[in-house]
């Protein structure tokens, strides 16, 4: 079989191309190297992807864990004896005084590799926490942010209770801060109300702090600013958040670093992971000053991941609980505001089961659209729905609300027309003094008429504008009425 000229002029064009794809992808992994997969204590560390294997503070552990009285009185052991040029124990005291001098006279580089060393070599001495530590203050210092995230992570997990922890949480607050562009803490008081009638039609707008904030793409290389990661900026912020309020959540920043990460999450709109970030402040730190908001942001972030009367309500029922809470707690928030959204959920609420009748009604089964027509009657006796369901059900009939424990099918406005029953002068004699009209007896040979199922009493309360129903029972004597 022979091949054409055509065919070997487009084989001959296909290597270049391969050869030129292939040169292509060996320079990229020389850039980027091998080692941003690898282990976090490495100098490539920070250039791992967001896909990359899981970091270790995501499995933390309580082994070794002290008190806030003890960090307290630990760390000023500490700066006594740094301060008197003393350091225990003796091993690897030269090199650390060494390593130390470096970095006084701000050669951090130089610090970094001497103190990298000490930890290497004294991986089983106590000197090995106090090195750590430097290693991250040095690349701190060097503005190389990515890298010394991973070394204050590093050592918090091998020394939860470091005598250096206050100054690690400080730091990583610094770092999270600059990478999310300085952010602002959203209040209760900025947010606007929620529109339950058409959920996920509009996103009510959160007022910005006037700052330019640049958008950054998570998948999109950093290859020039050494201050930010290489890969996803922004989690790897959240990631320093949560580092603090793991592994120090008694301590001065835990709940900051909570609120800040549940104002970033309300700001990108991801209101789930909002609503957990708040719940987690609320029941962990009710000491907060952030506690307030917390709860005003908390009812407002479930309400926006609500979807409609199509799907679940049980975030209506969360917020509106939690609502009512705030009232309680806080009298001096906003009392109208909260009202009225707590007569907006009550009304979302009823159109959810307006919507079940008309699904059953769209099924062709009129029953079970009684029976839910009576459920939002007595549910939700003042919303627009309910009266809309009276009328339903006038339409459909004996014949399809006869198994109902109540019929509520009389229109509303024959209920002003009912005569009002007679009241006695004298108590406990109801008629008493007024002639009533003797029974009509029915003759003996006729049939029994059929018993029609009468709507319920009536009962109407003064500040109600709708009447409570009351269902009567078979032969129950008319209560006595007395007039004051």
């Amino acid at each position: 079989m022979t091949m054409s000229t055509s065919d070997l002029q487009y084989q001959k064009s296909k290597r270049p191309r391969f050869i030129q794809l292939s040169s292509a992808l060996m320079i990229c992994g020389l850039v980027s190297g091998c080692a941003m997969f690898g282990d976090r204590a490495s100098d490539f560390s920070a250039m791992k992807p967001p896909w990359s294997k899981k970091s270790e503070t995501d499995d933390p552990s309580i082994e070794g864990v002290r008190g806030p009285m003890q960090r307290i009185m630990q760390t000023a052991m500490w700066e006594k004896k740094k301060d008197a040029n003393f350091i225990e124990p003796s091993i690897g005291a030269a090199e650390y005084q060494k390593a130390n001098a470096t970095f006084k006279a701000q050669d951090y580089k130089k610090a970094e590799k001497e103190f990298k060393a000490i930890v290497k070599k004294f991986k089983n001495d106590p000197i090995k926490e106090d090195a750590q530590f430097m290693v991250a203050e040095s690349q701190f210092a060097q503005k190389k942010y990515s890298w010394a995230q991973d070394s204050y992570d590093q050592l918090l997990v091998d020394f939860p209770s470091s005598r250096h922890l206050d100054q690690t949480t400080k730091r990583l607050f610094m770092i999270a801060r600059y990478w999310l562009q300085e952010p602002s803490i959203v209040k209760g008081g900025d947010i606007q109300q929620v529109n339950l009638e058409d959920p996920g039609s509009e996103t009510p707008e959160i007022p910005t702090d006037g700052k330019d904030r640049k958008s950054r793409w998570a998948l999109v290389p950093n290859l020039f600013d050494r201050s930010r990661p290489v890969f996803d900026t922004e989690n790897r912020a959240l990631e320093a958040l949560k580092s603090i309020w793991l592994h120090d959540p008694t301590g001065p920043l835990a709940d900051d670093a909570l609120m800040l990460t549940a104002s970033h999450y309300l700001k990108k709109g991801r209101y789930m992971d909002a609503d957990r970030t708040f719940s987690l402040l609320r029941e962990e730190y009710p000491k907060s000053p952030h506690l307030k908001d917390a709860f005003m942001l908390g009812t407002h972030v479930k309400l926006m991941s609500y979807q409609g009367p199509a799907y679940d309500a049980t975030v209506l029922k969360d917020a509106g609980e939690l609502k009512e809470t705030t009232l309680r707690l806080f009298p001096e928030a906003q009392q109208a505001r909260l009202k009225e959204e707590l007569k907006k959920i009550e009304q979302a609420k009823a159109k959810r089961e307006w919507e079940t009748v008309q699904y059953w009604m769209r099924r062709g089964k009129p029953k079970s659209a009684a029976i839910y027509c009576n459920l939002l009657i007595e549910h939700y006796p003042t919303s627009p729905f309910a009266n809309q369901a009276r009328e339903l059900l006038a339409e459909l009939g004996r014949e399809n609300t006869s198994h109902l424990w109540a019929n509520y099918a009389t229109p509303k406005k024959q209920v002003a027309e009912q005569p009002e029953p007679s009241r006695s002068i004298l108590p406990g004699l109801p008629g008493f003094g007024k002639t009533e009209p003797a029974p009509v007896k029915a003759p003996a040979n006729a049939a029994p008429a059929p018993r029609e199922l009468e709507p319920p009493a009536r009962l109407q309360l003064e500040g109600l504008g709708e009447p409570i129903r009351k269902i009567p029972l078979e032969e129950e004597a008319e209560p006595a009425r007395i007039k004051l």
